[in-house]
């Protein structure tokens, strides 16, 4: 009788069909293919919980800041000095004098301003309850780079360690097919030498 054979199909653990015609090597080689997306998975999944982390972190600190900081304007007293850094960029926060107003007091202070920003510039910065400096404003754009940048750290040493990983198992699975090359052509020459 003509017509589809009613063979089972013997699935493998992965789900797919197995291949009788597969040497043993091949599917080592695809069971650490699969390993290896499975790893590529995690280190996605890894890296969008190391960059919602960092976010949180980075809004908790700026929330913090706005509760506990009062914005006032600064007048800068000094030309801020084109500085270079050790490398030779411009270097785009040196610090200089400020004068803003605090309870009916004058404050004086060194601040951090842009590379270049002449005397008498306007700024608006954060103080504390006691009238002092707080620091640079956590922004927005902060917080996002934050993020962005934990997100992609996580990825690129992720990305370096499964490189090293493929590396391993590929070299593996190099020996294994060597193995079996060597060991099927002993085979065969016995057969032939009886």
């Amino acid at each position: 009788m003509l017509g589809r054979s009613k063979a089972t199909v013997v699935y493998s653990v992965s789900g797919r069909p197995s291949n009788p015609f597969a040497r043993p090597v091949d599917r080592y080689a695809a069971t650490l293919r699969s390993v290896i997306a499975a790893l590529a998975g995690v280190a996605i999944v890894l890296a969008a919980v190391m960059g919602t982390w960092q976010w949180n972190q980075e809004s908790a600190r700026a929330a913090q800041q706005r509760a506990t900081t009062t914005l006032v304007t600064a007048v800068t007293s000094t030309d801020a000095p084109i500085t270079m850094s050790p490398r030779g960029s411009v270097r785009t926060t040196p610090m200089v004098e400020a004068t803003w107003s605090w309870t009916a007091e004058s404050r004086t202070q060194r601040i951090e301003v842009p590379s270049g920003t002449p005397a008498g510039t306007e700024k608006t910065i954060a103080v504390d309850a006691d009238g002092n400096w707080a620091g640079p404003r956590v922004t927005t754009s902060d917080v996002v780079s934050g993020a962005v940048a934990a997100m992609l750290l996580t990825l690129a040493a992720s990305a370096l360690l499964l490189g090293m990983v493929w590396a391993m198992c590929a070299r593996a699975v190099e020996r294994r097919r060597q193995q079996y090359w060597d060991e099927s052509i002993r085979r065969l020459f016995a057969t032939y030498s009886r």
